[in-house]
């Protein structure tokens, strides 16, 4: 079942009114079986916060305290160092566990640890159990200190059950063991903030420079969303149960809120106005956003904080393996480059790969573009690239580019300017010793794409990160309930489209996270979504960890002829 239809089938199922009961949630951390937090002061003869520290490396990183790996067996015998084997591969980075490959990973986050676990109904807190009169034997006691260890060490829950011999039991010593469970304890032990018994809240950033229509494009589908949402929830409750088919269908059911944080002035002030934005009203997460700059400041706000950021309108996201908190849609403009870099690659004829130039508009947008194709050559084993830096504004003339191709005899150039190159492009055309290959972006382009040349046509080639044109409408119609109310809609943007992407796979994350509000369980269970189909992008796909959705770039070319079509030169190319 795609993510689409997944989500859709969720929706019809909370719509079953008469199969609901409704009764309101308590905060996790007003169950009785709760485990206390530690006590402030010291955890194995280290400062509490110090500890806590070390606790997070070796559930992140499988190192221990020492720096050295954590030893672990796996399936009985079989001996694998805890840096192979992270607690965090397999409890997700929230510890609220996972389903992979036919094989469920429990919780281990310190308020499911500290309550009865039951096998039907397990989200159930102890008061809602008794209101609701279910009844079933618990699949195991709270856990203590002592229990914990011994699950950790030999895989045994606090009833004496054998856990899954998938999980590796790990030699730790009793100081070492401290430390971890430490860790677990506070590990999503109570709401975010954001978060309550009755409802979410939000935020969205808008920076001045973007105009009121592009603001309007995003807005719009945004607060119709969230009214939507409200309605539904009005009189219900914050939290409902159904039982369709014996099993629960439970999901957080709160109302939203969603909040306007306007930025102004040099993006390096940005960070102080964030500051006292989540000062005034803490929330759980930032929706979307938009600038037309580059996202950096906002994101270092979103790193320092431990603020998740979802899908924010920008092509110049930051470029990280390693940060966390932001679910980019794509690279924008590095993947576009990206793609240049492994279509020439992978063409049977090098000839075109041969002598690469970069002619680079300078500016953020042409700064990425260059850099994605130079470090994925780089990558991929080819020799160095001849880059040629243009002052912002100066335009590419054809004397110039004459000029150049002469001097460099490049096979290919890869023009990463806006339209004033195109009169060059036409002069290039006529030139006896021209590369056999141009490359543009669709994206630097925009709309001024449609007017390239028709003699430049043949050798041009043109990068493009969306679905292709001819097939867009049949996904985008689908989005269009949300945009009335926009008074001057312009799809070649992408805003609204985009916007309307972010919240069918936020509203996917939300029924998944169930009452579970902890903000890192947000990006987990976006990282657990199957592959989405939905407008602009060929596909979105998620994994743990993965912050970058759509994965890949179409290489076009237009057709001759008065009105010319985008045609595929390549399959979907995979950065």
């Amino acid at each position: 079942m795609s993510g689409l239809k997944r989500t859709a089938t969720a929706l019809q199922h909370l719509g079953l009114l008469l199969a609901m009961s409704f009764l309101a949630t308590t905060a996790p951390a007003a169950s009785p079986e709760q485990k206390p937090k530690a006590k402030a002061g010291t955890v194995a003869g280290l400062p509490a916060d110090k500890a806590l520290a070390l606790g997070e490396r070796m559930y992140r990183e499988g190192l221990l305290p020492n720096g050295e790996p954590m030893q672990a067996m796996v399936s009985g015998d079989i001996a694998v160092p805890g840096t192979s084997f992270t607690c965090v591969s397999c409890h997700v980075r929230s510890g609220l566990g996972s389903y992979e490959g036919g094989v469920v990973t429990l919780p281990t986050n310190g308020f499911k640890l500290g309550t009865t676990r039951y096998w039907k109904f397990p989200n159930l807190l102890p008061e809602e159990r008794q209101s609701l009169r279910v009844q079933n034997p618990p699949a195991r006691p709270p856990y203590t200190d002592e229990t914990l260890a011994q699950a950790i060490r030999g895989g045994l829950d606090p009833s004496g059950r054998q856990l899954n011999p998938v999980m590796p039991r790990y030699d730790l010593s009793d100081q070492d063991m401290a430390i971890l469970a430490h860790y677990l304890w506070s590990l999503s032990a109570k709401l975010s903030p954001g978060a309550d018994a009755t409802s979410l809240r939000f935020a969205t950033v808008v920076t001045e420079d973007v105009s009121h229509e592009d603001q309007e494009a995003m807005l719009v589908p945004m607060t119709t969303y969230v009214a939507r949402h409200n309605a539904k929830a009005n009189g219900m409750g914050s939290r409902m149960y159904m039982s369709i088919g014996g099993k629960e269908m439970g999901g957080s059911f709160r109302t939203l809120s969603l909040a306007v944080w306007r930025l102004k002035g040099k993006p390096e002030t940005w960070g102080r106005q964030l500051e006292a934005h989540l000062a005034k009203e803490p929330i759980f997460a930032l929706l979307g956003g938009i600038t037309s700059g580059e996202w950096q400041p906002i994101h270092a706000f979103c790193e320092t904080h431990q603020l998740p950021c979802l899908f924010p309108i920008t092509d110049l996201p930051v470029i990280s393996e390693t940060d966390w908190y932001t679910q980019y849609f794509s690279k924008g403009y590095y993947q576009e480059g990206q793609a240049a870099a492994r279509y020439l690659h992978g063409l049977e004829d090098k000839t075109p790969a041969s002598r690469v130039l970069q002619i680079v508009q300078d500016g953020p947008e042409g700064r990425a573009l260059a850099l994605g194709f130079r470090e994925t050559w780089q990558e991929l084993g080819q020799g160095a690239v001849q880059e040629i830096p243009l002052k912002q504004g100066q335009p590419l003339t054809a004397e110039a580019l004459r000029t150049l191709v002469q001097q460099e005899k490049p096979t290919t150039v890869l023009l990463w300017q806006a339209a004033g190159s195109f009169e060059a492009l036409e002069a290039l055309a006529e030139q006896a010793d021209r590369p056999g290959v141009v490359f543009l972006s669709s994206r630097l382009l925009g709309v001024k794409l449609a007017s390239l040349p028709e003699k430049v046509r043949p050798f041009t080639w043109i990068t493009y990160p969306f679905r292709e044109p001819k097939d867009e409408p049949n996904v985008s119609r689908y989005a269009n309930s949300l945009m009335n109310g926009i008074p001057k809609p312009r799809p070649e943007t992408r805003i609204s489209t985009r916007t309307y992407t972010l919240l069918q796979v936020f509203q996917a994350a939300l029924i998944d996270m169930d009452r579970n509000l902890y903000r890192d369980n947000l990006l987990d269970r976006i990282g657990m979504l199957r592959d989405y189909v939905l407008p602009d992008y060929l596909r979105l796909s998620f994994g743990p960890g993965q912050r970058y959705a759509s994965k890949g770039c179409y290489i076009m070319q237009f057709s001759a002829g008065p009105t010319p079509q985008l045609v595929r030169k390549s399959d979907w190319v995979i950065h």
